[in-house]
């Protein structure tokens, strides 16, 4: 038993206290940040269920940015949602390029309501899935550095790296609200 079984063979070695700080059902969630362009470097907020079902383990991504995937004017941005064991959603992970440099401060947001999850970047509607996971779900904010490939690992004046978020903002409907699916 454990979160996201997102590959087959993955085994619980240690077993860990169940703490629940932060998992909402439905909201507004928004990041300001601005991503690493090192191609050893990704960067990624997502969503995932939970986890205390197995079906209870779907995944949204807001966004997920590979530094080999940027450049000072365009990104391909990975966003959507993943079932892992959720029977009822679809695959709708794909590449959206975008006319931004993620190296500046932009805008990540999700609107995720009982019908649909909606992907914003800077307030600008990039994709819709029209079914949600309708259980609660944690927050995973991280920065990767891949040990693999020709030009990797970085170099030592690459160094220091920075991820930098400038804030994490969330909104919640009221309970009558999100029964009328607002």
């Amino acid at each position: 038993i454990g979160q996201l079984q997102f590959t087959d063979g993955l085994v619980v070695r240690s077993a860990q206290e169940d703490v629940a700080l932060y998992t909402p059902t439905y909201g507004l969630f928004e990041l300001r940040a601005r991503a690493v362009a090192d191609p050893a470097n990704m960067v990624a907020l997502w969503m995932i269920g939970y986890g205390d079902m197995p079906e209870r383990s779907g995944e949204i991504l807001v966004f997920e940015i590979f530094g080999r995937d940027v450049t000072t004017t365009t990104a391909r941005i990975g966003m959507g949602v993943r079932p892992w064991a959720d029977p009822r959603l679809r695959d709708t992970f794909e590449q959206v390029e975008l006319a931004i440099d993620v190296r500046e401060p932009h805008d990540y947001a999700v609107e995720w309501t009982p019908e649909a999850v909606a992907i914003y970047v800077d307030d600008r509607l990039v994709k819709v899935q029209a079914e949600s996971p309708d259980y609660p779900m944690q927050f995973m904010l991280n920065v990767y550095e891949f040990r693999d490939g020709a030009a990797l690992p970085s170099p030592p004046e690459a160094y220091p790296k920075a991820f930098r978020v400038d804030r994490f903002r969330a909104w919640r409907a009221a309970p009558s609200e999100v029964r009328r699916g607002r």
